[in-house]
Parts: C-alpha cells; sequence; structure tokens
C-alpha cells in the first residue's frame, strides 16, 4: 500500500523508519535504503568474510533528488498507524528489540554500525531483505493471476497520475527525478486499460450524432479547416 502510494523504491520501503514518518501531519521522508552488500568490497573488509557471504545493509537513497518529503493519501496513513500497532504487539509478545542492529555504507566511508527503528520487519524482528520482499510480492501477485514486480507499483502510480492529467513535473517530484519529467515520460507512464474507451467517448462527444446535432462537430470542423488555410494545408482525410 505504501508503495502503490508513493512510488517509493523497494530498497527505500525497507529502510524506512518510524522517524521518517509523520503521521499526524501525513508526511514521509526518504533518505535511505536497504542493499545487498559484499563484505569483501568495502574500504575496510572483514577477513572472516571471505568474500562469500552477502551483508544487508542501509546506505543512501539514488540520488540528492531521491531524498525528500512526500505527502501521503489518507488510505496510506490509516494503513501505517493500524501496521504500527500491530508491529507493537507482536514485539511485545515475542519480546523483541525495539531497534535492529545494521552497518551503514556510504561511498568513501568506512561502514558504521547503526540501530534502525524499522517500518517493516519480518515476523522474527529481523530487518527485510529488498530481494525476498519483491519474491514475495511477486507471489502475491501470481495468486490473483498477475505477473508483476514491486517496481511495476512506481509505473502505475506515475501512468495514473499521467491520466488524471498531472504535469510530468508534478510526477517526477512524486517519484523523485531531477529532471523535471523526462525520464517519468519516456519510461514510467502507459497508457491504461481504461484509456482508449475514454477517447473513443471524448471523440463521440465531438463528432457523434448529439455533438451534431448542438453544432459541436461543426464547430470543430471550421476549426480544422481554419488552421488548414493558415498553413496551406490540404489534406481531405
Amino acid at each position: 500500500m505504501l508503495a502503490a502510494a508513493t512510488g517509493a523504491r523497494n530498497g527505500e520501503l525497507c529502510g524506512l523508519e518510524w522517524a521518517d514518518l509523520d503521521l499526524d501531519a501525513g508526511t514521509v521522508r526518504f533518505h535511505q535504503a536497504l542493499t545487498i552488500i559484499d563484505p569483501a568490497v568495502l574500504p575496510i573488509a572483514d577477513p572472516d568474510s571471505g568474500g562469500q557471504r552477502k551483508e544487508l545493509a542501509v546506505g543512501p537513497v539514488k540520488s540528492a533528488a531521491s531524498s525528500a518529503i512526500l505527502a501521503l493519501p489518507p488510505f496510506a496513513v490509516q494503513a501505517l498507524r493500524q501496521h504500527r500497532r500491530q508491529q507493537a504487539r507482536l514485539r511485545l509478545a515475542c519480546g523483541q528489540p525495539q531497534t535492529v542492529s545494521l552497518r551503514r555504507v556510504e561511498p568513501g566511508r568506512p561502514p558504521q554500525p547503526v540501530q534502525l527503528d524499522l517500518v517493516f520487519r519480518t515476523e522474527r524482528g529481523t530487518p527485510i531483505n529488498p530481494n525476498h520482499a519483491s519474491r514475495a510480492f511477486a507471489r502475491l501477485a501470481a495468486s490473483i493471476g498477475l505477473v508483476a514486480h514491486p517496481h511495476m507499483l512506481r509505473h502505475a502510480l506515475a501512468s495514473a497520475m499521467a491520466a488524471n492529467k498531472e504535469p510530468a513535473s508534478i510526477i517526477a517530484a512524486q517519484l523523485r527525478h531531477a529532471d523535471g519529467g523526462a525520464l517519468a515520460q519516456r519510461v514510467y507512464i502507459h497508457q491504461l486499460p481504461q484509456t482508449a474507451s475514454r477517447v473513443a467517448g471524448l471523440i463521440e462527444g465531438v463528432f457523434g450524432p448529439t455533438a451534431a446535432r448542438d453544432g459541436r462537430a461543426v464547430s470543430a470542423a471550421r476549426r480544422v479547416e481554419g488552421n488548414r488555410s493558415e498553413t496551406g494545408a490540404s489534406n481531405p482525410a
């Protein structure tokens, strides 16, 4: 639900902390993400790792534009409040600590141990591996006959916003792109299934029998003829 409401990336959701949410104000701040790293490539590698076991760590978001505060729709705020209550009950029942220990890994800096109060955890209270979250989402989608990846929710949000006539710059801000909307238009915005029938209805409203009776079709034809005369174009089709 939060992915659909924000268009956030999988690792960003897995790295979200409760301090990043202001449910009273209805906002969320994205500034970090969980990621999978090979300890052998770190500046100070663990000699015992042998480069064989990959590690879950927290790091910065994809770009400076990705670090942003977004407004949440009411359905997401309600779901998060309920999730927080359920998580608190589970933590008390199982004796789980409030925070989990990970390493923060940033380019050019040595890894630092951190304690994270994560919004999303496993039932054991451990961090959620983004790859595991992706597979769980795929299984959920398959259970209703869909082949889907969580990143599709990011595409779906952009497409829905475009269908509701939001400008590309607003869509880019929601997806936290820095290019003003070029990437969203090129990659993220897709035609929704209902778009074709909506466009057909629009054309019917302009050129159909009802439009002809009240003069809308004639008016539209005159505008086209006027534009053609101004440009010198001649195309009866």
